[in-house]
């Protein structure tokens, strides 16, 4: 069964002896998205990183259908397709290679696996480059294979960090299109500031020293 929801409840992380998230409450349903705005070093990436389960909250808690997210805990890391900010390809491996890893990982039958990777690249517009190293392209053409990495495994849920930030508008609309056009529904949470990110979002949450400044998710205009 899908996601249909996921909740954080008064979530708060320390990291240094600093508080870079306090009290941070907020509900993404399936077939929702959300945009998490705020300047640098506001505590967008800390967020995303604390809901996708890879960083321990030293407050709250995340919770997917009621259930919390326990950090460590692999059995449900495939229900997750994360964007990072930096991408996270590995360097000696081909856009192919890099998208395929995961699904491997899981266990999935070799023609599966080809077929998503293929299916994956070719969604982002590199079908023509799956066999580069991930070294030998653009800024924009390592931010496109994260989001093929991230898509092929078909997540409940998304969490993406700035995934438009280096593409130009063509690649900007088609990266956004597939992050939130979706069929089944997927709840997608994506930190940007980038205002056609936020408008094309259904609720947004601003961020400031780590705290909602605009109090709860709203509705983005």
């Amino acid at each position: 069964m899908s996601a249909t929801e996921l909740r954080a409840e008064g979530l708060g992380l320390d990291l240094g002896g600093r508080a870079v998230l306090t009290d941070v409450t907020l509900t993404a349903r399936a077939g929702e998205s959300l945009a998490v705005s705020g300047p640098s070093g506001s505590g967008k990436t800390v967020l995303l990183l604390t809901l996708a389960g890879l960083l321990p909250a030293t407050r709250g808690a995340v919770f997917i259908d009621g259930a919390p997210i326990v950090v460590g805990d692999t059995s449900g890391r495939s229900r997750f397709g994360v964007v990072l900010q930096t991408q996270g390809l590995a360097p000696e491996l081909t856009a192919e290679e890099n998208v395929a890893l995961p699904l491997q990982e899981r266990g999935l039958g070799a023609a599966e696996v080809a077929a998503r990777t293929s299916e994956a690249l070719a969604a982002v517009g590199l079908d023509r480059v799956g066999d580069r190293l991930a070294v030998e392209l653009s800024g924009g053409q390592r931010q496109r294979v994260g989001v093929a990495r991230a898509l092929a495994g078909s997540p409940e849920i998304v969490i993406a960090d700035e995934p438009t930030a280096e593409l130009d508008p063509d690649n900007r609309a088609r990266v956004l299109s597939l992050l939130l056009d979706s069929s089944p529904p997927r709840i997608v949470v994506v930190a940007s500031n980038d205002p056609e990110v936020s408008n094309a979002c259904r609720h947004v949450l601003r961020l400031r020293d780590g705290r909602p400044h605009d109090g709860d998710p709203e509705p983005a205009g």
